[in-house]
């Protein structure tokens, strides 16, 4: 049997990529190795943000036109319309998972006090939604317009040649050799496929991992409202952020995180932050009722993502911008590509347009407005991070760190020169100017 599509991994894009494609007439099949569709036991991401900014600046880059996926809920008693936009055309979902508010970005410092990315405590960021009953519905949906689907089925090789892609397979019966016009690799992070098809070449392997820890509670009692995403800075404790956030269904969430490299144990890390330091009353009475961790890595994105007969999807070819939403457009379009080329079209080009325009990490302006900005609890201590956040509060100021941080660094030079140089990596003379 030859199939038109064969997509591996059954996340957000795969499991996009094989609705899409199904939907469009395609002969699919959508392999997936874990027995459970849609069971997800790693920590990943449950946020859907609301238009159309990136993880680090809401600054838009002028030297790239971005043409970015957004997102917009319909909201309904029984089920949500998710809608994407930004693709050929606007794509709908039904979700029948819960949803949970997720309102202003908030940053608190060891003191207690706080600056916000939006002006308003109300701001909506998104929503988190409950992932696997997400994934469940997609896959639901590609099966019911003809989608194959096969679970407990690991892809072990794939082989892209001028006639198709030859995909090997194992499972419980076996082993297989299947034989598809096209493939969508979607296989998240550290795919041994991208690694055997070449995708990998000068993607500057040493460039570094992060390590992600998460306890899921049962509750959350925060001063700060439990709709609100926190992020809890205590350099002494940790030399890194700490969020707080809804966790569905109907729980919330504390993790954090650090390179592979370092000695920092994240559950110590966690247990201290949630029992012996200011924070601690917020998880006075939560039960933590599961624990997920997961390992990313920092190479930079492959430009090219579409070559030959493959599209690579996701985090295999980039990090962290390309969580849900981004995946689901990316999914879409991986199947829109595929069926172009099909036709004999460059769906690749396709393909790659779409890519290479649809995230912040392509712009070299963006990479250089977070560059020179370092992480605050890296390298203040708790009394200057209490500082510094006073002296955004008292100003009114709010936005991304890194935004605040590069729009008023004149300001910061002069009136806070130690902890400017500090997160700006310059040494600064009395006056208040830089020297370096």
């Amino acid at each position: 049997m030859i199939y038109d599509l064969i997509i591996v991994g059954a996340g957000p894009g795969g499991a996009m990529a094989a609705r899409t494609a199904a939907q469009n007439g395609l002969k699919v099949l959508l392999l997936e190795r874990n027995s459970e569709p849609g069971r997800i036991s790693r920590y990943c991401s449950r946020m859907m943000r609301i238009g159309s900014v990136g993880f680090q600046s809401d600054k838009v880059p002028t030297d790239l036109e971005m043409k970015r996926v957004t997102l917009s809920f319909e909201l309904g008693d029984e089920s949500q319309i998710i809608r994407l936009h930004g693709l050929p055309e606007v794509v709908t979902i039904e979700y029948r998972g819960e949803l949970g508010p997720c309102l202003n970005k908030t940053w608190v410092s060891p003191s207690g006090t706080v600056f916000r990315r939006r002006a308003t405590s109300e701001n909506l960021e998104g929503y988190v939604v409950d992932k696997e009953e997400l994934l469940r519905g997609l896959i639901l949906e590609a099966e019911q317009v003809g989608c194959e689907v096969r679970v407990g089925t690991k892809c072990t090789a794939m082989e892209d040649t001028p006639d198709g892609v030859v995909v090997y397979i194992r499972h419980a019966a076996g082993e297989e050799k299947l034989i598809t016009r096209r493939a969508v690799l979607a296989d998240g992070s550290f795919s041994p496929l991208l690694e055997q098809l070449g995708y990998n070449k000068g993607r500057l392997a040493g460039r570094g991992r992060i390590k992600f820890m998460t306890y899921i509670l049962d509750r959350l009692d925060s001063p700060y409202g439990e709709s609100n995403h926190l992020s809890l800075a205590m350099p002494s404790r940790h030399p890194g952020f700490v969020n707080v956030n809804r966790w569905p269904p109907g729980r919330f969430h504390v993790g954090t995180s650090a390179s592979v490299t370092s000695r920092i144990n994240l559950p110590n890390v966690l247990n201290t932050f949630m029992g012996d330091s200011p924070f601690s009353g917020m998880f006075a009475g939560a039960k933590i009722v599961e624990k997920q961790a997961c390992n990313m890595d920092l190479r930079p994105p492959v430009a090219d993502a579409a070559r030959g007969n493959v599209i690579a999807v996701g985090d295999n070819v980039a990090y962290a911008e390309t969580a849900i939403k981004g995946a689901m457009g990316l999914g879409y379009m991986a199947a829109i590509a595929s069926q172009a080329a099909l036709l004999g079209q460059d769906g690749n080009a396709l393909y790659n347009n779409h890519w290479q325009h649809g995230f912040n990490f392509f712009s070299p302006q963006y990479k250089r407005w977070n560059k020179r900005i370092r992480k605050m609890p890296a390298v203040l201590d708790d009394m200057q991070i209490n500082t510094l956040y006073e002296w955004i509060s008292s100003r009114n100021i709010s936005g991304m760190p890194n935004d605040i941080l590069y729009d008023n660094r004149d300001q910061l030079y002069r009136e806070l020169p130690e902890i400017a140089g500090k997160l700006m990596g310059e040494t600064v003379d009395p006056s208040g100017r830089s020297v370096a």
